[in-house]
């Protein structure tokens, strides 16, 4: 195998490593310290600017001994993984517990930063190994990330498709020892190495249970299991029994009381119950209160496999009703079922998440009315409060019970920390049918009695509460998640008590900020292509480095938002990551080898890349249109694999044109891919960043795809306007 060869699969090997790496990082952290998917595009940020430290740190690198360097991937991977698991634990905080924004980004930066700044680190070196084997030539530069996202595209299908179900991260720390196949080493060092990590994976994989038990604090770990969706934990402390699914609780064993207040409440709202459906996480004890009914089937929906299966096992099997369970996400099943409810029950946690969220939403609640039978009954709670409301939980109250006031007619609030909303589209829900149910029932219950639910159903309680909420709140809905932002707003405010955000005064500042600052921008580059400093080689180089950092910008922002798009309709962004960013990532590597392999005989200048950014502001385009038709095409993932190809395949097509724009301004050839590389990932950092805490929590999708349609066309129209005059070329081109 020839020393090319080698080096172009280490790229390829790097990729896999890293795509692999890189979401069991992203999701560890996620589901033990960040809790959202908006903090998950934060930490890709700082993965991405460290990433670009790391390959700017490699060019001063001298020597060429690295096989050392696997042993430092899988050791730093081990520690970030346990760093990851007792941060919260150091801190105070318990493992389900929220924590406040600048701990997520100060903890992302001490442990998302170590492995990025690895990575990047790994393909500089890369880089500089094939090129003191190969002759300099303008298409060999940009074949490093093709290589790279090819490899990255592997791992996210492997991840995707063979270890998402993982419930050890320390199952993959052996990997950097396929480094080890291609590396230029005696094969003394190679056992050496290969001996080295082999034994550090095994001390941190039968270590991991100390670390668990370090993390819940002491508590028992009886059940750990791995899912698609995130990990379920049941551990036990003085007795209690206490259940995790993907980083929240969800259950305790002393839920009883909790069990029979929301199950008969629910069901007394109506007479006549028969057919029942439960969303959500289902338990022993919920189905044991509903079956003390006179109904005829239920049917358990949730969208976790291995989560209903653990359930299912509890259940002992009864003779006065079909239980039936049902394994799909709730929303795809209520849009495809034709099946009717009298009653539909939902145990969904509060909008802590986009995931969450899509169950509080506007499309969801006119998907659940559609699948009710006349005079049918929905229930489901909120966080409040049971007598006084802050102005932070009255917005988030207001936002949920006026999205579904949008939906349904009829409504009642049953007031507590947890509020039992039960609502009808044809029925009128009253205090007193409930109050009548319950009382002429026969049900036996041991700890919710009338006393219990008429001291609930306080008419002044209530009319406290209808006369408190804001009618000009406006609702939540798929494409401004309004009920997350508020919820996540009223976590902070725990953390950060003096915070207060007029969430309307704030999207149109970010907007009329962010139109502003381009418009700046694009003014100073009109000046300085008119002034002689447009001829400096350094200033030209700077400029189509900018170029890299604005396509970074754009191509992470639009993914971002893929994201939580993807999230929003499916629900399985943490199952099928791995597959979308190795989707773009393919895109990437084909779009950077369709146009290196013709741009040595095309003619690039400054008119070559204002058609990439007009074809860039078409495609951005067409999902803003499409946006609103979405939720009727019933293969939506497809849309979205398509739409993340074609975004990587536009991003991709953009290097072979920048390395030839930057060997014709007589750059140092040694240095393009990494001043490249380093631009790139510094324009994708900057999109996380304003992406996920100003642009989609405050201006919603729509919005978020305007403001990227701007940036792009008036880049488009800058690079069209310098077309005109051919670039200059410095004494040195001459």
């Amino acid at each position: 195998m020839t020393k090319k060869s080698k080096t172009m699969i280490k790229f390829i090997l790097l990729g896999i490593i890293s795509s692999i790496f890189q979401l069991t990082i992203f999701r560890e952290f996620t589901f033990s310290i960040a809790k959202n998917e908006l903090s998950f595009v934060v930490a890709t940020g700082v993965w991405f600017v460290f990433c670009s430290l790391g390959s700017i740190t490699g060019i001063k690198t001298k020597g060429r001994n690295y096989f050392y360097l696997p042993f430092l991937f899988s050791l730093v991977f081990c520690l970030v993984i346990c760093a990851i698991h007792l941060a919260k634990s150091f801190a105070g905080s318990g493992y389900y517990e929220a924590v406040g924004l600048g701990f997520v980004f100060l903890s992302s930066l001490f442990l998302i930063a170590p492995m990025s700044f690895l990575i990047g680190y790994f393909f500089c070196v890369f880089t500089k190994e094939y090129l003191e084997c190969r002759v300099f030539a303008q298409n060999t530069f940009a074949k490093f990330f093709a290589f790279e996202a090819i490899g990255f595209f592997i791992g996210g299908v492997i991840f995707t498709f063979f270890l998402a179900r993982y419930s050890n991260p320390f199952l993959f720390s052996s990997l950097p020892v396929i480094f080890l196949i291609v590396a230029d080493v005696e094969k003394k060092k190679k056992m050496f190495s290969a001996l080295g990590i082999i034994l550090l994976g095994i001390i941190f994989v039968f270590g991991f249970k100390f670390v668990l038990k370090k993390e819940f604090k002491g508590a028992q770990v009886l059940i750990n299991k791995g899912s698609v969706y995130g990990p379920i934990i049941l551990a036990e402390k003085f007795g209690v029994q206490s259940l995790y699914v993907n980083g929240s609780l969800l259950s305790t064993s002393e839920d009883n009381v909790w069990n029979e207040e929301f199950i008969h409440t629910s069901l007394f709202a109506g007479r006549g119950i028969k057919n029942v459906l439960f969303i959500g996480a289902y338990f022993s004890g919920q189905v044991k209160e509903i079956l003390k009914h006179n109904i005829s089937s239920i049917d358990c929906l949730n969208i976790n496999p291995v989560l209903s299966q653990l359930n299912k096992d509890k259940f002992v099997k009864n003779n006065r009703a079909e239980i039936n369970f049902i394994v799909n996400d709730p929303r795809l099943y209520l849009e495809n079922t034709k099946k009717k409810y009298d009653c539909i029950i939902m145990n969904m946690p509060a909008p802590t998440s986009l995931a969450f969220n899509r169950y509080f939403s506007d499309e969801f609640f006119e998907c659940v009315k559609k699948r009710l039978d006349k005079n049918g009954i929905f229930s489901f709670y909120i966080p409040s409060k049971r007598d006084i409301l802050s102005p932070r939980i009255l917005r988030f109250n207001s936002c949920i019970i006026n999205t579904l006031d949008r939906v349904f007619t009829h409504r009642l609030l049953i007031p507590a920390d947890s509020m039992i909303i039960v609502a009808s589209d044809t029925k009128i829900v009253s205090s007193n049918n409930l109050l009548e149910n319950f009382s002429s029932s026969k049900i036996k219950t041991d700890y919710f009695t009338i006393y219990h639910l008429r001291d609930s159903l306080s008419p002044g309680r209530i009319k406290y509460i209808e006369n408190m909420l804001d009618k000009k709140v406006k609702i939540n809905s798929d494409f401004y998640p309004r009920g997350f932002l508020y919820y996540l707003l009223l976590e902070q405010s725990k953390f950060y008590p003096d915070l207060c955000v007029d969430t309307q005064k704030a999207k149109y500042f970010i907007s009329e900020a962010f139109m502003i600052i381009i418009m700046l921008l694009i003014g100073f580059l009109s000046l300085l292509a008119r002034s002689n400093l447009a001829c400096n080689r350094k200033c030209l180089v700077k400029r189509s480095l900018l170029n890299v950092v604005i396509i970074g910008f754009t191509s992470i922002g639009f993914n971002s938002i893929i994201f939580v798009l993807f999230q929003t309709y499916s629900g399985a962004l943490f199952w099928k990551i791995g597959i979308l960013t190795g989707i773009f990532m393919l895109g990437l590597s084909l779009g950077t080898f369709l146009i290196n392999s013709v741009v040595d005989q095309a003619s690039i200048s400054q008119k070559t890349l204002s058609y990439f950014y007009f074809v860039w502001t078409l495609f951005i385009f067409s999902l803003f249109v499409g946006i609103k038709y979405l939720n009727k095409l019933y293969y939506t993932d497809s849309i979205f694999y398509i739409y993340s190809f074609l975004s990587g395949s536009l991003t991709g097509a953009v290097y072979p044109l920048i390395t030839k724009l930057m060997l014709k301004q007589n750059a140092a050839p040694k240095n393009i891919p990494i001043f490249v590389y380093a631009a790139d990932l510094t324009g994708a950092f900057l999109g996380t960043l304003v992406f996920s805490i100003l642009f989609i929590p405050f201006l919603g999708i729509s919005l978020s795809l305007l403001m990227l349609i701007f940036l792009i066309f008036v880049f488009f129209l800058l690079q069209a306007g310098q077309a005109k005059s051919p670039v200059t070329r410095t004494p040195r081109q001459k």
